[in-house]
């Protein structure tokens, strides 16, 4: 790859997206990237601000431009990281005059932040997401037939590995299993499938908050009962029940922010 000539062609879209001050003043593009820029996950932003970056500026272009220039800048910053030049942070400056000049370097507190606050976002979330998974995806696929109270979830690591259980409270308030034997042998592979997500996504969610980044604001725990209710939707107070060893936890380490 030829960086000048990369460069040259993000500042021809960058200037291809509208704006008035565009014309006649000074704008920066802050192009803001994670950690590993080669992961398909990692995301990537673009903010257009003028010239001091305290004020944002709206610059709504075509949709086949922004997506060019989000590719095009993705491209040199992969090649650059392949050839051992690591960054998560570039200031371009658009001059009036037609000149340009590029500004890179690697914010780690920045990076570490969102990474952070995506870790806690998702943590807290978790229980919402297997909750929502279960009434409008996984109950679907098997043509569940919902006469129940209450559908509790029961997330577990033993020994370090992963184990879920699901029973129905019905409307006579008979704890039954969720999957009978009629329907497991029916849509077995996809009982199958759907219960060894869950327990990946479970030990995700375990090792994060127990020997991640989020171990010193997360309280341990080796259990998780979820009380789901036909809607899907939880009450954080009431519905998420944290535990350590059978004794269940005080819920302040993930109600905050709600």
């Amino acid at each position: 790859m030829n960086i000048t000539e990369q460069e040259k062609h993000i500042v021809s879209l960058f200037r291809k997206l509208p704006s008035e001050e565009s014309q006649t003043e000074i704008i920066k593009a802050w192009c803001q990237t994670g950690r590993d820029i080669t992961n398909p996950q990692t995301y990537l932003s673009i903010y257009f601000y003028e010239e001091s970056l305290n004020t944002i500026i709206d610059r709504v272009g075509e949709l086949k431009l922004l997506e060019e220039s989000y590719t095009a800048l993705k491209e040199l910053l992969i090649y650059k990281f392949n050839n051992g030049n690591i960054y998560s942070d570039i200031i371009v400056t658009l001059y009036p005059d037609g000149n340009y000049e590029y500004k890179y370097w690697y914010d780690e507190e920045r990076v570490y932040k969102v990474e952070f606050d995506y870790a806690k976002l998702g943590s807290k979330g978790f229980p919402h997401a297997m909750a929502k998974a279960l009434v409008f995806y996984h109950l679907e696929d098997i043509k569940f037939n919902r006469k129940y109270n209450r559908i509790i979830m029961t997330f577990e690591i033993k020994d370090g590995e992963p184990f879920v259980d699901l029973y129905l409270i019905n409307g006579r308030k008979q704890t039954l299993p969720v999957y009978d034997s009629e329907k497991i042998e029916k849509y077995g592979d996809i009982i199958s499938e759907n219960t060894s997500n869950v327990e990946t996504w479970l030990k995700e969610h375990y090792e994060n908050t127990n020997h991640g980044m989020l171990k010193d604001v997360w309280k341990p725990w080796n259990k998780i009962v979820v009380s789901v209710p036909p809607s899907g939707y939880l009450n954080e107070l009431e519905d998420i029940h944290y535990y350590l060893d059978e004794v269940e936890l005080e819920k302040d380490f993930f109600l905050e922010g709600y």
